[in-house]
């Protein structure tokens, strides 16, 4: 029997609660509280601290489109090994990168841009616990391109990696890696 997955609205509920208590143990960080939901971003967050309004658009990545159905919603019945596959992994890497480019090209088109927008990817997949911090600096520094031409988004945050961190990208003119504690 699979597992009861959450609707979309309980789903994302979740991701941007999580999200905020992540994205509050950057040096960086700010102290958010949801201000309102809409689609495009999906949220407005406020600077409890500031006033400051930020646009936060979640999304996941998985490793293909069936991961959730098939992988996810399955109940485990007990201790499962994950495998270290590189391959698996370069693709689901190569998946996270053109999701970013996705986003990117959405935002450019038809996002309400009247405040700082985030891009918060979610890293759901459980063969991201082999990625290491280096790992995830590669991959932003082998895709400097794409991570340099995030406007209309000042900001992306990998976040919930396999261990519990994130990792904030700003563009090139501004510091590129910074990791929560």
């Amino acid at each position: 029997m699979k597992s009861q997955w959450p609707h979309k609205s309980e789903k994302e509920l979740v991701e941007i609660s999580k999200f905020i208590s992540s994205y509050s143990k950057f040096p960086h960080g700010r102290m958010f509280v949801i201000d309102s939901k809409q689609e495009t971003p999906d949220y407005f967050l406020r600077d409890s601290n500031t006033g400051d309004i930020y646009g936060v658009e979640l999304t996941s990545v998985y490793k293909n489109d069936r991961s959730v159905p098939d992988e996810h919603m399955n109940p485990i019945d007990g201790w499962e090994e994950i495998p270290d596959d590189p391959i698996l992994l370069a693709r689901h890497n190569q998946r996270l990168i053109e999701t970013v480019q996705i986003k990117v090209q959405k935002a450019r088109r038809h996002y309400d841009t009247s405040y700082p927008l985030i891009l918060a990817v979610y890293i759901n997949e459980y063969i991201s616990i082999y990625m290491e911090e280096s790992d995830w600096g590669e991959l932003v520094s082998t895709n400097k391109n794409v991570f340099d031409d995030m406007a209309p988004f000042s900001e992306i945050v990998l976040w919930n990696l396999g261990n519990d961190s994130a990792m904030s990208i700003t563009p090139k003119h501004k510091q590129s890696l910074e990791k929560n504690k």
